[in-house]
């Protein structure tokens, strides 16, 4: 009984967010098959080798070696899978279904809900739902893109990253984006308003992606980095294979459900 109460709230839901879910699955994927396209003219015309010039030499200081693995064909189409745009994107797509009721709270459409003897933790469980299903089906067509573009893009010898490190890429951005929206949840089990949830969620999505990024060439930043859940993202260590396989993913993973689990007790108790 429970379980078809969360399926057709979650339902509802989607419905209700089904152009921010089109419009954002389409542009994910959509990145990926053109990144392809980019990779492949280039490699096409040889100019990789060149294109380590271009590469800023705090980048070359911080990552040592691995920074020329930006600057191969492999590397170009894995960096679709951490570019800034498509991590912070990822990440607040989740933070938006996670934050809903805090939006519902707001509105009143709390009372409702739970009017019809549904229980409180359906409406957290109702977000988890939704944001874990299109975390994973965002990152389930950002591959199916990358698929595409290398079927119509690439040459049969040219070198893709594997379909193990893929998978491994990608599952690494699911456990960021789990984690935002985890912290999401939390948020809106807390706060009365939704812009209040939704802003702080989305802009510590952002901070926290330049504090990892700035601790690549700033020392002093390197003791913040550990904060930030894009940390424990080690793509081009993942890339160059020397990457811990599951090290970073339980961290994330534990995080997202301490979180999750302090919005059910928040949830639960408040006054609505």
């Amino acid at each position: 009984m429970i379980a078809r109460t969360v399926a057709l709230l979650a339902w509802r839901s989607a419905v209700q967010g089904r152009l921010v879910i089109a419009g954002s699955l389409a542009l994910l994927a959509g990145f990926q098959f053109v990144i392809v396209g980019q990779a492949s003219a280039i490699e096409e015309a040889q100019s990789f080798s060149r294109m380590a010039e271009f590469i800023p030499a705090f980048l070359q200081r911080g990552l040592g070696s691995r920074s020329l693995l930006l600057a191969t064909f492999k590397g170009t189409i894995a960096f679709g899978y951490f570019h800034p745009v498509v991590a912070v994107l990822t990440a607040v797509v989740a933070i938006y279904f996670t934050t809903e009721p805090a939006h519902e709270v707001e509105a009143g459409l709390v009372d409702l809900t739970l009017a019809r003897a549904v229980p409180r933790h359906a409406v957290i469980t109702r977000a988890l739902v939704l944001a874990c299903a299109t975390i994973g089906a965002a990152v389930c067509l950002m591959a199916l893109g990358t698929r595409a573009g290398l079927w119509l893009f690439a040459a049969p010898g040219f070198t893709p990253p594997s379909a193990a490190t893929t998978a491994l890429l990608l599952v690494h951005l699911a456990a960021v984006a789990a984690c935002f929206g985890a912290f999401g949840l939390a948020l809106a089990a807390s706060v009365r308003r939704w812009s209040t949830a939704f802003t702080v969620a989305a802009l510590s999505a952002v901070v926290l992606y330049l504090i990892d990024f700035l601790a690549i060439g700033w020392p002093q930043m390197k003791s913040l980095a550990w904060i930030s859940p894009f940390h424990y993202y080690p793509a081009l260590s993942i890339l160059a294979g020397d990457a811990p396989r599951y090290q970073n993913l339980v961290i994330l993973m534990t995080t997202a459900s301490a979180l999750s689990a302090y919005a059910y007790w928040r949830f639960s108790g408040r006054d609505l």
